[in-house]
Parts: structure tokens; sequence; C-alpha cells
């Protein structure tokens, strides 16, 4: 028997919600953001960094049209309202040493502690219209599908996005391009072409993805994710845009503040006695570029760091030009010359050294 109007009856909805201030920090993998994120944790009601991959592969999957947009943004909501309720508990709390987003490793770790002897329930929710708490979430690569994470939250959304000059993403993604569709623990979300895996952000050139060497997928996937990316913040309205925030990984490492300030005027927030903290910790402000701290995993080595960032630029040049087709090298140079231009490093080492 056919039940009446059976499309309403089986929408999904979630009109309530908990968490009212959220920050996605996200970029491309290897912008740097893990350098901020634990800058942002010391803004006042900043929330340590929660990394949940449960977002990008929403938003995936509603771009790729696997999942209705009423379940989408309903699993959005009740997820974001999830993790600052868990989080107002220390529920879930990382406790690993090494991790990124554990304990440890983020401003105002005593207070996640005291927070374990707190009472649950309504006491929570008390606590956090008190204290209006800012849910801090590291995304991966999710500006070019941010329409889902805008319809779900509206104006309660800010994005901090990390850029990074281009060339210097490179090593990052070919440590790990080959990973994609191969290694059990990578969660990225994979795409089926020919019978065989391939990562989501080769759609549309699938089966050139499949027949290139390490290095030219590593050009072509970051070409496609930052051309993705700028399309998709075309798209958003001017309120939309308003709540969006590039910062430049090669200005906010070497001359902070002017950076920092900016966000507290966009997350409506101050810093306080943890921010000149973490920022040592970061390594920050730093006379070079690559002075900075690394993950071992991605091909991170002490002997990395360099106090000459123009023999690092050529270092990184001279390798791509040597390895790379033809065709890559002549886009990673187009990516490289818009960059520049866009965050105006013309004047900033090492580039002042290439006029």
């Amino acid at each position: 028997m056919r039940r009446g109007n059976e499309s309403t009856m089986n929408k999904l909805t979630r009109h309530t919600h908990i968490a009212e201030n959220i920050v996605f920090v996200d970029g491309i993998s290897g912008s740097g953001k893990s350098v901020l994120f634990p800058i942002l944790g010391s803004f006042r009601n900043v929330e340590k960094i929660r990394i949940e991959h449960i977002y990008e592969y929403l938003s995936i999957l509603h771009s790729l049209n696997k999942i209705n947009t009423d379940a989408a943004i309903s699993l959005m909501r009740l997820y974001a309202d999830l993790a600052i309720f868990n989080q107002m508990i220390s529920r879930e709390v990382n406790l690993r040493i090494n991790d990124d987003s554990g304990l440890l490793n983020n401003p105002k770790p005593l207070e996640y502690i005291a927070r374990l002897f707190y009472k649950d329930g309504e006491e929570v929710m008390k606590r956090i219209k008190q204290k209006s708490p800012i849910l801090n979430i590291m995304t991966h690569q999710i500006l070019p599908n941010i329409d889902l994470a805008f319809r779900s939250f509206g104006e309660r959304l800010k994005v901090v996005v990390m850029v990074r000059h281009p060339l210097y993403m490179i090593n990052h993604w070919l440590s790990y391009i080959e990973r994609y569709g191969s290694d059990p623990r990578e969660f990225t979300l994979w795409l089926e072409c020919n019978g065989k895996p391939i990562p989501w952000f080769a759609q549309g050139w699938e089966e050139q993805y499949l027949g290139l060497r390490p290095i030219d997928k590593v050009i072509l996937s970051i070409e496609w994710l930052i051309r993705k990316s700028q399309d998709a913040y075309k798209e958003l309205s001017i309120t939309q845009r308003e709540q969006v925030i590039f910062i430049p990984f090669e200005k906010i490492v070497t001359d902070p503040w002017p950076y920092i300030n900016e966000l507290e005027r966009f997350l409506g927030t101050d810093v306080t006695a943890a921010t000149a903290k973490a920022l040592k910790r970061q390594k920050v402000p730093r006379a070079n570029l690559s002075a900075g701290k690394g993950h071992k995993q991605y091909g991170w080595k002490n002997e990395n760091r360099v106090n000459d960032d123009l023999a690092d630029y050529n270092r990184r040049k001279s390798f791509v030009d040597s390895n790379a087709s033809r065709t890559s090298v002549d886009l990673l140079n187009d990516l490289c010359r818009e960059y520049e231009e866009n965050y105006e490093l013309a004047a900033q080492s090492p580039w002042c050294f290439l006029i």
C-alpha cells in the first residue's frame, strides 16, 4: 500500500542546535594547518581542535549525489552538536602524546582534565550557554565542497583557510600520493575507475590520474583542489564570503600578529596568556620558512630545517624541474606565480631574490 506524501514523511531534519559557534580550520593537505590550530585553540572560548573526517565525508558524498541533502544536513548538524557536548565534559579527549590533536599538544590542557569531573546532562547545557564555546574542527580540503556546511550551519559557521605556496606542498604530497587506493590506513574517500581505486579529487580526470607518474599526480591534484576551491568560493554569497578568511602560511609564521589580530575580529574573541605559549611552541615567529616543526610520517627530518630560504626554494624547484613532466612544471609555475601575486610575496624572502 502506498503511503501518503512519502517524501515529506521521510525527510530528515534537525532544526534545533547546541553548537552556536563553529570554526573549520581548513586547507589543502600540507598547507600548514597544524601550525594554526593550536594558536586558535589558545583564544578565549575557542575549544581544543577536533580532527573529525565526517564533515569532509558528508560534503564529498553530497557533491557526488551519493546522499540526500536533508540527510547530509541533519548529520552535519547532529555531529557538531555531539562534538561540542562531548567536548564540554572531556568525553573522547585524545590522550596520545604525539598527536597534533592530543591533549598535551594543545593549549589549556588543565581545563580539559577538570572537565572530566563536571556533571553531565542539563548542567552541560548550562555551561555551554554561559561560556558560548567555539567548536574548533580541522578539516582537509573541504572548501571545494563547502556549500553543504553553509547550508547546515548558516551564520554559525566560520571557515579559516590556510594557504601555502604550491611549491612547498609538493614534498608532503609526494610522500603520500601512492597510499591513495592501496593503504588500508588511508582514510580518504576513494572512487573506482576501470576497477582501480582513486581519490575523490580525481573525479573528472580519472583515467588521466591513473596514467601519471607520482609527482605529476601530485601537481595535478594540487591544481585541481586549488581551482575547485576558487570556484566554490566565488559561488558563495557576499555574506558567506565574509565568513571565510584566508591565512597565508608564509606570512603568519614570519609576522603573526597582524593575522592574529584579524582572527580575533573574525571570530569575535581575544587572545589569552596561552597564545604566546602556543606561538612559541609552533616556533612562530620564525626567521626562516623551514625553521618550524614537521611530521615524520610525511618525510620530515630535522635536517629539513634550513636557515637559507633561497637555497631551500632553489632545491625544491630543481627537484620538480628534474622529475616532473614539462606540462606539470608549467602548470606548477602558473600556480606559483598566481599565489605570489595574490598574497604579495614578491617582496618577501626568498622570492625577493628572484626578481
